[in-house]
């Protein structure tokens, strides 16, 4: 009888031992997460950063990696500037013109969208170039950022990445 008291009070605080840490970890990857999140914020409102691709996922297509040939987007003092590769259907084209998702002008209808529950930050723009792009970031922090790209001449395309500060030779390339 006392070996299955014995049994059961050590089962028992295993148990209560075991939850503990569970419950523990979880607050600590929680607070992780909003540490990553809070510093998403302040790069982002900052206005300088850029966007990275690491994937494209084309209009009724699989994914396709582009470690090779990656792309980027960056965002400063109410500029973007954009050179990320194509891969779908183009409704319109110029002879000999680039085949990629590029601009480069003016940020305007800009908004910005903080769900803190959530921890993301959605943040919508438009740019005018030769035509007018459409840019949709949703980003959960600097590892973990999507954009979809929408225009008049070709499929909408989005991407995944991740976001970074913009450097000072990021800066005098423009």
């Amino acid at each position: 009888m006392k070996s299955i008291l014995k049994k059961l009070i050590s089962s028992l605080l295993l148990i209560v031992l075991v939850t503990g840490v569970s419950a523990q970890r979880k607050e600590e990857k929680k607070a992780k997460r909003q540490k990553a999140y809070q510093e998403c914020v302040e790069l982002m409102k900052n206005g300088a950063f850029k966007f990275e691709a690491e994937r494209a996922y084309p209009q009724g297509g699989g994914s396709i990696d582009l470690t090779t040939n990656y792309g980027f987007l960056k965002i400063s003092e109410n500029k973007s500037e954009c050179d990320l590769p194509f891969f779908g259907r183009a409704y319109r084209m110029e002879y000999g013109g680039d085949g990629g998702m590029n601009f480069e002008g003016e940020i305007f209808n800009e908004k910005w969208t903080l769900n803190d529950k959530k921890m993301k930050v959605t943040y919508t723009f438009d740019v005018k170039d030769k035509e007018t792009f459409t840019v949709i970031m949703e980003v959960f922090s600097k590892e973990s950022a999507s954009t979809i790209i929408r225009c008049d001449t070709k499929a909408h395309i989005s991407y995944s990445g991740q976001i970074a500060e913009l450097k000072k030779e990021d800066l005098d390339e423009e």
